[in-house]
């Protein structure tokens, strides 16, 4: 175990700077902080290290128990340092530095979604893992701008079962650490396809035999009325200017929640919460 007190240590600068897009590119490293991402991404990501002040927290020593059975290097630092690394106001006391996974499309299928699951199960004591859903659902974004929006549509779908996130060009980048922590470890659960045309996403929904289905507020189906139970690729868009006309075009499905108050229309991340937990209900409790 190593000890560092220096906010001038380089190391510590260098895992700073990756709090900025273009040195977690350029070093292929992103970091998640706080005790429920950190376990996650030590169970289920490529982590290289761990930082971590002082305490005597048992949740927390479990966790540096476990980084140490699969040999990640662990680092003791002072709050000033915590500080220093952390993207947050009142950080949490541990912070990983984690490898940028290489996803592609190719890792959009059923065998594969389990095998990263299974794999984390070796670590996790009592944890259930989740059954093969063939129909499991693919989360298709348009230009999404937030990072909070984007982790806690990760989040959500991962709690809804999808197969993977396809981020179509200029979503925002999910590794940055407020999407990092919005998605609250879902991150390192399900694979997250970035920098894909909507060309590619489609060619890909069609040979895998995924029906790409939009939202939209006209020529749209009620989501409730819609059978969603089938391979779905759902797309949610931009926050201010929704899935893109091209894109709308270019399917034969449109879908909408219907709204009984007076709001023109809600969140993103919202949105596609009730429309994955409409589609796992239709998959799941409806037979």
């Amino acid at each position: 175990m190593e000890i560092i007190t220096s906010v001038n240590n380089q190391r510590i600068k260098e895992i700073s700077n990756l709090k900025q897009k273009k040195f977690r590119t350029e070093s292929g490293k992103f970091f998640a902080e706080g005790l429920r991402a950190v376990e996650e991404a030590v169970r289920y990501a490529d982590v290289t290290e761990v930082f971590y002040t002082g305490t005597e927290d048992r949740k927390l020593q479990e966790l540096l128990n476990l980084a140490e059975e699969k040999k990640i290097p662990l680092c003791q630092v002072d709050d000033k340092v915590m500080a220093k690394l952390s993207d947050t106001k009142t950080p949490q006391g541990v912070l990983a530095v984690i490898r940028l996974p290489d996803n592609d499309l190719r890792q959009l299928q059923p065998h594969m979604a389990d095998k990263k699951r299974h794999a984390g199960k070796q670590d996790s004591i009592g944890k259930a893992v989740p059954e093969t859903d063939n129909n499991a659902p693919v989360v298709i974004l348009d230009r999404i701008q937030d990072p909070g929006n984007m982790g806690t549509i990760i989040r959500t779908a991962d709690a809804a079962g999808a197969l993977g996130i396809i981020l179509l060009e200029d979503c925002v980048d999910p590794f940055s650490p407020k999407a990092v922590r919005a998605s609250m470890g879902s991150l390192f659960h399900l694979p997250v396809v970035q920098g894909v045309t909507a060309e590619e996403a489609l060619t890909w929904c069609y040979r895998s035999g995924y029906e790409p289905v939009a939202t939209a507020m006209q020529g749209a189906a009620n989501i409730y009325k819609a059978d969603l139970s089938k391979k779905t690729a759902f797309i949610f868009g931009n926050e201010a200017n929704g899935v893109s006309e091209a894109l709308q075009a270019a399917v034969q499905t449109r879908l909408f929640i219907p709204m009984t108050g007076l709001a023109e229309s809600m969140n993103v991340a919202t949105a596609a919460g009730i429309i994955l937990f409409e589609g796992l209900r239709q998959r799941k409790f409806c037979r």
